[in-house]
């Protein structure tokens, strides 16, 4: 990479989610195929903001919204301490590819670790389009285990 390319990479800052946000995120969410509203996700957003046990970190990139991350604390009987789920991580089409979504991973790591948490998991649908997006978490270093079983009530 010369000089000037690095010099013209644009720079990535991983921040917490902020009310300000709530356009870019809901536009976000609407191109990655998820039907809501502002007024939805501003509802969400807020009941989030009041709970320890959840953080969204957003991705911004030379002041745009480029990807999310949304975490929570769970409390498992089956281990003596906490660990984080990842509910939600999404990067925008035209941003993928380079280290985005690794980058809000690791935020969501470090945020995990200073909560108490020694496990960072999440669960995902076996949809064939879904392929790409296994193969990345298990890229950044998660291992496949186990099933997930739904039943609609």
């Amino acid at each position: 990479m010369s000089m000037e390319s690095v010099m013209t990479a644009p720079a990535l800052l991983i921040r917490t989610y902020e009310s300000r946000d709530l356009e870019s995120v809901t536009s976000l969410m609407r191109e990655l195929s998820y039907p809501t509203t502002q007024s939805v996700i501003r509802e969400q957003m807020e009941n989030m903001s009041c709970n320890s046990s959840h953080c969204n970190l957003i991705a911004e990139q030379n002041g745009k919204v480029v990807g999310m991350i949304m975490l929570r604390q769970v409390k498992s009987y089956t281990m003596t301490e906490r660990i984080t789920q990842i509910t939600s991580l999404f990067v925008t089409s035209n941003c993928r590819g380079q280290g985005i979504g690794k980058r809000l991973v690791h935020g969501g790591e470090n945020w995990g670790r200073q909560h108490g948490s020694n496990l960072l998991f999440l669960t995902s649908g076996n949809r064939e389009g879904l392929a790409p997006a296994h193969a990345f978490f298990e890229h950044i270093g998660f291992e496949k285990n186990g099933y997930q079983f739904t039943k609609k009530l």
